[in-house]
């Protein structure tokens, strides 16, 4: 049984944790079959948004603890390296991606959701940074995204004490975008991504890069990343259909 499946629809991608026996959890095959379907979807054009979700009670547990048991530095960097490079495929996607999150994401489980554009959680969810429960330090840049989303105080104090946040204050706190019943979760996520399809993908994809990069590229660095992107972007069809859209609306 394959652990994780992707299947495309009317411009979106549905890329589903399937490992429900042991509450999807990331060994190395799932982490593998992740990075290739995005490596995949980076260069399918027919796809216009992606939708992350689980079979199962819980979207993710977070890693396979039972093979961290005698882990050496030497294999724990080569362990973690690959963990990076599948987490990058991820949040590097130039495309908008919607993680819909049902039962547990904790640890790695948590850093999926984390990595996506927008969160839609089950009124039966929770988030849990487990990492310190086992006397580790958060991974799969999980401590890079979250305070991105709730700043670095709040990021702390769920990283620190290891405790689950349950849906209502995970939206509170602006963790997750949006709440739903459990039984209308697939629709929302489908719901939202069908909002993109229609949009210019490419152009989402450079928006996403410059948003991305806010953070830490200087001022004047910005506007050279804006200057060159936008440059692009007037050459697009897009751009130009809605252009001349305007114009004869502007005429009639």
């Amino acid at each position: 049984m394959d652990k994780v499946l992707c299947n495309i629809e009317d411009g979106i991608a549905y890329v589903t944790l399937n490992y429900p026996e042991k509450a999807n959890a990331l060994i190395l095959e799932v982490k593998e079959t992740i990075a290739n379907i995005f490596r995949g979807l980076r260069f399918d054009h027919s796809v216009r948004a992606v939708i992350i979700s689980a079979n199962g009670k819980h979207f993710c547990a977070g890693g396979d603890i039972k093979s961290m048991e005698g882990i050496d530095t030497v294999h724990g960097r080569d362990r973690m390296r690959k963990s990076g490079d599948w987490i990058k495929e991820i949040a590097n996607l130039e495309k908008p991606i919607i993680a819909a999150v049902n039962g547990v994401a904790a640890g790695a489980g948590l850093s999926i959701a984390l990595a996506c554009d927008f969160i839609i959680a089950s009124d039966n969810s929770k988030f849990i940074s487990s990492f310190i429960n086992i006397g580790l330090v958060s991974d799969n840049a999980g401590l890079y995204f979250m305070p991105r989303r709730i700043g670095l105080a709040k990021t702390k104090q769920i990283s620190f004490n290891g405790k689950p946040v349950i849906a209502e204050e995970a939206l509170r706190i602006g963790l997750i975008d949006r709440i739903v019943p459990l039984e209308e979760l697939q629709d929302a996520a489908k719901s939202m991504a069908k909002e993109f399809v229609n949009k210019p993908t490419y152009i989402l994809g450079m928006t996403k890069k410059l948003a991305n990069a806010s953070f830490e590229t200087d001022f004047n660095t910005f506007l050279d990343m804006e200057v060159n992107y936008q440059a692009i972007a007037f050459q697009t069809d897009d751009h130009k259909k809605a252009v001349k859209e305007f114009l004869n609306k502007e005429t009639e």
